[in-house]
């Protein structure tokens, strides 16, 4: 897996960035006491994360369903403050990627 640092933007002071095949699998990213977490859904796992809705939470659904569609895909961020959420995560990054073998 390949990883990039770079400044973070307007918006944030520092990116972080996963990518494997030349395709981004996520971005962390990282300010004053507030942390990121961006993933970019292509149309395919758009269909996945339909499929699977049902098992994330509100919120999560809620984010996805608030996010801007663009023409490379829709970019959902999330700003998590716990880890109520990692689960959904987790699946969401494993929708993008096959895990690695063991």
């Amino acid at each position: 897996m390949e990883r990039l640092w770079n400044t973070g933007g307007k918006k944030w002071t520092y990116e972080y960035k996963y990518r494997r095949g030349g395709k981004t699998l996520c971005c962390l990213y990282a300010k004053s006491n507030c942390v990121g977490f961006l993933i970019i859904f292509g149309k395919d796992e758009r269909t996945k994360f339909e499929a699977i809705r049902g098992s994330l939470s509100d919120a999560v659904c809620r984010k996805y369903d608030e996010a801007e569609t663009y023409h490379d895909g829709k970019w959902v961020m999330f700003e998590p403050n716990n880890t109520d959420e990692f689960d959904d995560y987790i699946k969401l990054l494993a929708m993008k990627r096959k895990p690695n073998r063991k």
